[in-house]
């Protein structure tokens, strides 16, 4: 599968499901299903984000975020619980949520995520 870019000039509204790898520049505001995903230093997600594989932030995270490796770069803002196998987390990241590891994170189905009346993620089984 090759890599399905979301450039700095587009903002999805919906959620986002793909087989492959994504790179996000723009903005996301829904959920987003994939293999691994980037979310560049312009990258802005607005909701939760699965991912079989890998997540790299460098951008702005508002939202839940499950997946077997999880690496927060210096430029990351995340705001959000994150479910991972392994984590990453560079010195100047600024994270608001709790980290739990866990072996299930690939369970739960893209649209599972629902933003709560006090603007939190949260997943339904």
């Amino acid at each position: 599968m090759g890599e399905t870019i979301i450039s700095t000039d587009l903002t999805i509204i919906g959620n986002v499901t793909s087989k492959g790898n994504v790179k996000l520049d723009g903005k996301i505001r829904g959920d987003i299903h994939c293999a691994s995903l980037v979310v560049s230093e312009s990258g802005d997600i607005d909701g939760g984000i699965i991912a079989n594989n890998e997540v790299i932030v460098l951008g702005k995270v508002v939202g839940t975020i499950r997946g077997k490796r999880v690496m927060l770069h210096a430029t990351a803002r995340v705001e959000g619980d994150i479910y991972h196998q392994g984590i990453g987390i560079e010195m100047g990241t600024r994270y608001d949520g709790s980290l739990r590891w866990t072996e299930d994170f690939a369970t739960y189905q893209p649209g599972s995520m629902r933003s709560s009346s006090n603007g939190e993620m949260s997943a339904q089984l």
